[in-house]
């Protein structure tokens, strides 16, 4: 189990951070390291001298919560490793996988979560329509060099150069180890033209996509707006006593601003459910059928079909011909279309937790394109 767990930290980089030794460590010569909290410290005291003279109230925070911000770094390294294990082997499993079997997966996608991450798969499709591959082949390369980043500083973190017996890195001042970083990283790019034209493409095709959702989901917000108008009238006249008497007589200015805020909050949660409904709709008959035609063609491929009843597909069994493809698309559309309306969108358990940073992605979307 601990060579397991050693394995992950090197897979994902932040093995000198945790405080591992990788294989140079395990030798006899290799340097002694600091704990991982101190480790933790030192980093904190690095952004808090980074930010002495521009903000000294950060700095003077950095310091006083050094205990606080040190732990919530692990909790947040050690879910970060967690979540970029988990996705890069179903990354791995689906590399593998043929196209039909791609395609039912994605049809079952779309069934049971297009409502769900309506934002996150119009994303997805504006993303594949102005160039999928060169933008794949940059995300590509500047993953590629983020790992070759990674290498670099875990090498230099096991670095001893004067001979004493303890790493280098834990025997600068916090100011000295940022800039070595920043040297290593450097120094560890061997194509920083290409990596910049790569990040600049990448930057370029978020703001496009971010201004295509705006645009495409603009509709969704103008309907809530207009409804909080229409009804804003009723609405402050009816709540305004209560709010009157909970905020006070001195704050009674605030009345007007507090009812318009939180009716077009409430007025933008509806209409957004209600777009989610429709999506759950259109993407459940969309997946469903590109499940159906996917799995028929599967079955079919490897002469199963032929074993089937005659009531379920007549011998010789065309695809073209037969209404088989239709009735388990719409059965399926059907099972996931009621299954994100009946749960509101919500993810059950396990599904939340191994899909929280998806939708952690599909509610900053949802935030962007209504309130930004």
């Amino acid at each position: 189990q601990s060579r397991g767990v050693a394995g992950a930290l090197r897979s994902t980089g932040l093995e000198p951070l945790l405080g591992g030794r990788g294989s140079a460590a395990s030798s006899a010569t290799a340097p002694k390291r600091i704990s991982a909290n101190e480790r933790m410290e030192r980093y904190i005291e690095a952004a808090a001298a980074l930010s002495e003279q521009k903000a000294p109230q950060c700095a003077a925070a950095l310091r006083a919560m050094k205990p606080a911000f040190g732990l919530l770094l692990h909790v947040m390294i050690l879910v970060g490793m967690g979540y970029a294990r988990l996705y890069g082997q179903v990354y791995e499993i689906y590399k593998g996988l043929p196209l039909k079997q791609l395609k039912m997966i994605a049809g079952l996608i779309l069934c049971f979560f297009g409502g769900t991450y309506i934002t996150l798969i119009a994303a997805f499709e504006a993303f594949r329509t102005m160039g999928g591959q060169s933008l794949y082949e940059d995300l590509t390369f500047v993953s590629e060099q983020v790992k070759t980043i990674s290498d670099a500083q875990a090498r230099d973190a096991l670095m001893d150069e004067n001979r004493d017996g303890i790493a280098d890195v834990d025997q600068i001042t916090p100011e000295e180890l940022t800039r070595r970083k920043l040297k290593v990283a450097m120094v560890a790019v061997d194509d920083p033209s290409k990596l910049q034209a790569a990040v600049g493409s990448l930057w370029a095709a978020c703001l496009a996509v971010l201004a295509t959702l705006k645009l495409q989901f603009a509709q969704t917000a103008a309907y809530a707006l207009a409804f909080a108008e229409m009804v804003k009238f009723p609405v402050l006249r009816a709540a305004a006593p209560s709010v009157t008497w909970g905020l006070g007589k001195d704050l009674t200015h605030w009345v007007d601003p507090v009812v318009d805020t939180t009716l077009k909050v409430i007025c933008i949660l509806l209409v957004w459910y209600l777009a989610k409904i429709r999506a759950a709709f259109y993407s459940g008959i969309r997946g469903g059928k590109m499940f159906a035609e996917a799995a028929i063609a599967f079955c079919d491929e490897r002469g199963w079909m032929d074993k089937v009843p005659d009531f379920v597909a007549k011998k010789p069994f065309i695809a073209d011909e037969s209404y088989l493809d239709e009735a388990v698309g719409f059965t399926v559309a059907a099972i996931g279309i009621y299954w994100q309306v009946s749960s509101n969108f919500f993810l059950p358990f396990p599904l939340d937790w191994l899909l929280w940073p998806v939708t952690m992605a599909e509610y900053f979307l949802e935030v962007q394109v209504s309130w930004s």
